[in-house]
Parts: structure tokens; sequence; C-alpha cells
């Protein structure tokens, strides 16, 4: 078995990797700074669950992997869910950490970016007070500063933060009880895409979503308001998603490719792929005639698939016949 792990690690072997740091909501003690392969074989073995784990890997290789067994264009894997992360291939000689690792210069390897940690400083990128509440009450303030701005467990509590705000300047919901809007992580990013769908006049679909999940009742003019909010707040994770993507093509010259992305955010909320799309095309510049040059491609379950297929070539032909199949899961 490959093990998925969506963090980031210190990865010296195909089988092992030190936990850096806890991203996203997690915060488990005892795990950073140890191997995570060992432990979850200690777990394994606890319940005698018949499994060697024979790789480590993040699910972003995992989908680069899976969508270039596909796609021979694919030149990136990507998430786009609960958080957001790319990997790309590399030369060897451009990695400073591999110059004395005896692999040839114009080897190639697989890096995970873990570029939703990008701008930690808070230098760089336009942060509304929005974002800052939201960093500053996560389980990690000032880590994962980008992912924070962009992916599925953050761009919901953007809204509820942004629509609590016009409640208290008078301007939303006016004489009603807010109480579940003013509770933190109340909306998740379904919310936003359900609200997107109902394209009706009367929007009596969204009406029903804002009765069903914070207990208000909203007037058409409130209605139009708030689709509006959501479309603004979803645009800006799309187009800033499109930026990490843009981001690596820009580093290798690449004008002309796949990315494979895989993620319930991507996958499920129908508009953000359009919204992604069109800010490759203003960031490239590409005529308006023209297809997309940089194609962003759907990889339902990419980091499982791929992690199988990393299994199948990291297991020794030899052990397994020594072993037996069936020990093989």
């Amino acid at each position: 078995m490959a093990f998925t792990f969506s963090f980031p690690v210190e990865q010296k072997s195909i089988r092992s990797g030190i936990l850096q740091r806890w991203t996203k909501d997690f915060d488990i003690p005892g795990v950073v700074g140890h191997d995570v392969v060992p432990q979850l074989e200690e777990e394994l073995a606890k319940r005698n669950v018949p499994v060697k784990v024979v790789a480590l890997v993040n699910d972003t290789v995992g989908t680069l992997i899976a969508s270039s067994y596909r796609d021979p264009q694919i030149k990136m894997g990507s998430t786009f869910s609960t958080g957001c992360n790319a990997a790309y291939m590399e030369e060897c000689r451009l990695i400073p950490k591999l110059h004395d690792s005896g692999l040839p210069e114009d080897a190639t390897v697989i890096i995970n970016t873990e570029y939703g940690s990008f701008d930690n400083e808070r230098k760089v990128l336009p942060l509304t007070p929005f974002d800052r509440q939201i960093d500053d009450e996560s389980a990690h303030p000032g880590r994962q500063i980008y992912e924070k701005m962009v992916a599925g467990l953050y761009i919901g509590e953007m809204l509820r933060l942004v629509m609590l705000k016009m409640h208290d300047k008078g301007i939303l919901f006016k004489g009603q009880n807010v109480s579940r809007l003013q509770t933190a992580n109340s909306l998740e990013t379904s919310f936003l895409s359900t609200v997107e769908k109902d394209m009706s006049e009367s929007l009596t679909d969204m009406k029903e979503e804002f009765r069903k999940c914070l207990n208000l009742e909203l007037s058409l003019d409130e209605l139009k308001a708030c689709r509006w909010l959501v479309g603004l707040v979803a645009m800006r994770s799309a187009r800033l998603y499109a930026c990490g993507i843009a981001a690596i093509c820009k580093k290798k010259g690449i004008r002309q490719c796949h990315v494979g992305v895989d993620g319930a955010v991507f996958n499920k909320y129908s508009m953000l792929e359009g919204r992604a799309s069109q800010g490759l095309r203003d960031i490239f510049d590409w005529e308006p005639d023209r297809l997309d040059l940089i194609s962003l491609n759907p990889a339902e379950d990419g980091s499982g698939i791929g992690a199988a297929l990393v299994a199948s070539l990291a297991v020794d032909p030899g052990e397994l016949e020594e072993c037996g199949t069936e020990e093989y899961l």
C-alpha cells in the first residue's frame, strides 16, 4: 500500500517522511518531527491488518502520477479542495539539496511545492481584514496564508464574516436573529455552490438554503446582494488558485499543458473551473478565440489512484513472489 499523506514532510526515501507541521485544522500531538510511516504501521499491526506500506506520497504527487498515466500532456498535479497545493517535475540540477546525491543532473524528480504556505510573512498577497481574522482564529495562525485565501476549508468562513459585517452595519438581515451566522465555520463551501446553482429570477432554492442553514428569511433584494457576494468570494478563490498554477508554468517555461486537478471543491463546485481557467487566460493574455493552452482537467480520486500506481512501482517484483501476492492489498 502507498500511504497518501496531505501534509508537509521531509522525505528522504520513498517509504518514510518526517512531518514538518500540521496544516488546515489538524493538530494531533506526538506526530510533528516524527516519521509518519512507522506510526501507521504500528496501528495497522495492532489491528492485525496484513498490509505493508511501501511508499509515502502527497496527494498532489498521486494526482500527478494518476493523471500522467492517462494523459501524456499532464505537467502538473494539483489539489483544490479543503486545502490547495501542486506538484510538478523538476530537474535534479536545479534542486540544491540534491547536488551531492549522485543523481544524474538531467534526471527529474517530483516536487511537492506545498505552496499553500506561500507568503506566510503576509507581505505579498492583498489581505483583507477578513483574511487576517480567519488566519488569527485558525488552528495555525501565520501559516498557509495563500491556502487560507483559496481553499474550501476557508471560503465559507470568508462569506460568513462578510455577511456578518454587513449585518452589523445595518445593510443585511435587519431585525433577524443572526445567531447561526455568528457561529464560526457555520458555512461550508457546499453552501456557496448551492447558492450559485440557482439561476432563477425568484432565487427560490437560494432562499430555502438560507432558511435551512442560517434560519434567515431574505427579501429578493437581499438574495441578489448575497448571491453577488458569494460570486465575489468564489471568484477571488478561483483566480488566486490560477495564480499558483501560472507561477509553476512561468518558472518552468511551460506554454501549453494539461493540469490534473483533484478535490471535491474543484470537482463539485462547477463554476470554479471556468473562473480559474479565465484567470489563466488573463494572466497569459491568450487571444480571445484561442482554446485554453493550459487546461485544468478534473482528476477524480487522483490521489488514491496515484497512490495505487506508486505502490505497484515501489514493490520489488522478487519480494512479491517471495511473500505471495495475497499479502498485498
